[in-house]
């Protein structure tokens, strides 16, 4: 026989979870308004050194605010990260360079050129495939890219 809980044991554990919450909260905000405490002493303590002309070393970045709620897609886009150094996206951005108008078997062929290192045997549809996800190429016609 199962047995059904009381709604006061339901008002209990609301009671508790909302405690709990605001606890938590209160805990977030203070540890926040420490650490604005803290960045502006490191801020102060890295212009003296600087006044004194030594050498300060770059302070490791605060973690990123994540925005609440839940993440768009399940890939990792790289939006706003910028272009990984040798990658192929690096390579279309130094062929590109160059300006003008490139198909993309050119695009792909000056990729090669550039010494990109690659065994992939459909190296022109992935090079097509990557300058349509770009934001720093223009598509100006069919199979036809130029830098933005």
């Amino acid at each position: 026989m199962v047995r059904k809980a009381s709604s006061s044991a339901f008002a209990t554990m609301d009671l508790f979870n909302s405690a709990a919450i605001a606890n938590l909260t209160a805990a977030r905000s203070s540890l926040i308004g420490q650490r604005e405490h803290l960045d502006r002493q490191i801020a102060a303590i890295n212009q003296a050194l600087a006044a004194f002309g030594a050498h300060v070393p770059a302070a490791p970045a605060a973690p990123a605010a994540r925005a609440a709620g839940p993440q768009r897609g399940g890939r990792r886009g790289g939006g706003g990260r910028g272009v990984r150094p040798g990658s192929l996206k690096d390579y279309i951005h130094r062929v590109l360079a160059g300006g003008g108008v490139m198909a993309v078997k050119d695009i792909a062929a000056g990729v090669v050129k550039a010494g990109f290192k690659s065994k992939n045997k459909t190296l022109a549809k992935s090079v097509g495939i990557a300058l349509a996800k770009m934001p720093g190429v223009k598509r100006v016609g069919r199979g036809k890219f130029r830098a933005a």
